[in-house]
């Protein structure tokens, strides 16, 4: 069987994928989006993952609930009269269904509210994200450059090449051999301090790419607040995916 090979099995009425990769042992996860998945290494039979995730169903169930219930709040939220996030700030979420059928759905900031922009015949949560993804894509195109100067300046390293969009479970990383680093674009939805840990933290790598006594040494010194901006990052994690 190849090692990329998937299979399905059911937990009650929960389907679980299982993915066969090069790692040493069995993995569970429910994901964001209450899907569940095993990672499991070739040699493993069936049969045992099988017990596996039987032997945890009251976990995948309880943690499956509460993803769903988190996501069904989000979509909830991604309607007029919502509320959003921008830079820690929470504001009012203002719904116009003024675009035509097909259109590409945009998000502006007002004084006190962000205006979500969608096509007439779908105002759905999946097109105000995207309407809103539009937002932070401009923020972070504001705020980011600065920042990047400033850090690389100060720790002497430069990287290649910065690239925005969305990650399910990470705020940034960092290619350390071509220098290259990718942020998610909800970070737009913190405080400007957590989205500077950020930079910091992925320009760090370039100096140390692990995350040993060394590389903490070099945040504390870059930036000293760095425990409480990811402690205030851990407070609204990444919300990928919006269920429709």
């Amino acid at each position: 069987m190849p090692k990329t090979a998937q299979q399905t099995i059911r937990l009650g009425n929960i389907d679980v994928t299982v993915t066969r990769k090069r790692v040493s042992r069995v993995n569970l996860r429910v994901r964001r989006d209450g899907s569940v998945a095993v990672s499991a290494p070739a040699r493993v039979p069936l049969a045992q993952v099988r017990a596996f995730v039987e032997s945890r169903e009251d976990w995948v169930r309880s943690a499956r609930t509460q993803a769903l219930a988190r996501q069904a709040a989000r979509a909830q939220s991604l309607r007029d009269g919502g509320t959003t996030h921008l830079l820690g700030k929470t504001l009012s979420l203002s719904v116009e269904k003024d675009l035509p059928s097909g259109s590409a759905p945009y998000a502006i900031r007002t004084a006190n509210a962000v205006v979500a922009h969608v096509p007439r015949d779908d105002a759905g949560p999946a097109n105000v994200d995207l309407a809103l993804q539009t937002l932070w894509r401009a923020t972070l195109q504001e705020v980011l450059p600065p920042l990047f100067a400033r850090y690389e300046g100060q720790m002497g390293v430069r990287c290649t090449g910065v690239r925005l969009r969305i990650m399910t479970s990470r705020w940034g990383s960092c290619n350390v051999r071509t220098g290259r680093i990718t942020l998610n674009l909800e970070l737009a939805c913190h405080p400007a301090s957590s989205v500077e840990s950020v930079v910091a933290h992925e320009l760090c790598h370039l100096l140390e790419p692990s995350h040993n006594a060394r590389f903490h040494a070099l945040m504390d010194g870059f930036c000293p607040w760095w425990r409480d901006a990811k402690t205030e990052l851990n407070s609204l994690p990444p919300t990928r995916p919006v269920l429709p």
